[in-house]
């Protein structure tokens, strides 16, 4: 991938963590699979703000979904998000 096209990934994955809903149910989702309902009454907010960001996270590789049933369960894609996110909260720390 060339180095441009990688800036213009990483710049796109921060504006969208950027946001402070699609950051929370980051969290919320580190703490185990959820469904929107879940994470909704979880963070205290619209089931239909929290399916519109997780199309968003979903959109972006950070989540991913998986069908239970009649339930669409989600969880985070890979660990690395997680990571990016614990580093930069160590910085602000600093």
């Amino acid at each position: 991938m060339e180095r441009e096209h990688q800036i213009i990934k990483l710049s796109n994955m921060f504006s969208v963590l950027g946001d402070e809903t699609r950051l929370s149910i980051v969290y919320f989702l580190k703490n185990g699979d959820a469904n929107v309902t879940q994470i909704a009454k979880g963070l205290g907010i619209s089931q239909s703000l929290v399916s519109h960001q997780l199309k968003t996270l979903r959109d972006m590789l950070i989540v991913k979904s998986r069908r239970d049933g009649k339930q669409v369960i989600y969880s985070l894609d890979d660990e690395h998000v997680f990571i990016l996110i614990e580093t930069a909260l160590e910085h602000i720390k600093h």
